[in-house]
């Protein structure tokens, strides 16, 4: 484990594509688990992809980057548009990397509400432009991404009977923007129906 911890450490990280041009990212919305979930996952994000881990805290992406400012009537549009979605509950369980591509994550379950989430917040005057390319990717927590296809797949065997698993309620979701240096600073919630928030 600690030749594995110190190669990922020192090797020179590359950002991926989808990562190198943000110059029109006005945000994002995520699905950003609670404390008590992404505090033990956020630890294996330290530890084994510190890049990723200081651009943004645990999470499953949701919608495509914003090509314009969230103003207060796109506010009121989003809101809107999820009002009457109800509160799911989502599970993590055993990390999967794949020999196609590099990267260790969590698969969520079910897939169907957060599809279902995409495909509402999208249909809004907020994502009008052309999909981006990583819209259709499944839904998942990630824990190591810039790292090789064999480190992903060693750390993967790694992790399965350690790394924690569990479930946690879907009841909002949370508006993110990137900074100068691509770090995500949360910047507004957006509640489901029912979550007592709003």
């Amino acid at each position: 484990m600690e030749k594995l911890t110190e190669r990922l450490l020192l090797r020179e990280f590359i950002m991926i594509p989808y990562a190198k041009d943000t110059s029109k990212w006005e945000g994002l919305i995520l699905i950003m688990p609670p404390p008590e979930v992404s505090q033990e996952i956020d630890l294996l994000r330290a530890k084994y992809d510190p890049r990723s881990a200081t651009t943004c805290p645990t999470h499953i992406s949701l919608s495509d980057p914003l090509s314009r400012k969230m103003t207060p009537d796109l506010i009121d549009e989003i809101n809107n548009v999820i009002t009457d979605i109800l509160p799911f509950t989502l599970y993590y369980d055993k990390p999967h990397a794949s020999t196609r591509h590099p990267g260790v994550s969590y698969p969520i379950r079910p897939r169907e509400p957060v599809d279902n989430l995409k495909q509402i917040l999208h249909a809004s005057s907020a994502f009008s432009d052309e999909a981006y390319h990583r819209r259709n990717i499944a839904p998942h927590m990630t824990i190591a991404e810039f790292i090789s296809i064999d480190e992903s797949l060693e750390l993967c065997a790694r992790l399965q009977n350690s790394a924690p698993s569990g479930s946690f309620l879907c009841d909002k979701l949370v508006f993110v923007v990137p900074d100068k240096n691509f770090r995500f600073k949360k910047r507004g919630t957006f509640f489901l129906a029912d979550s007592g928030k709003k």
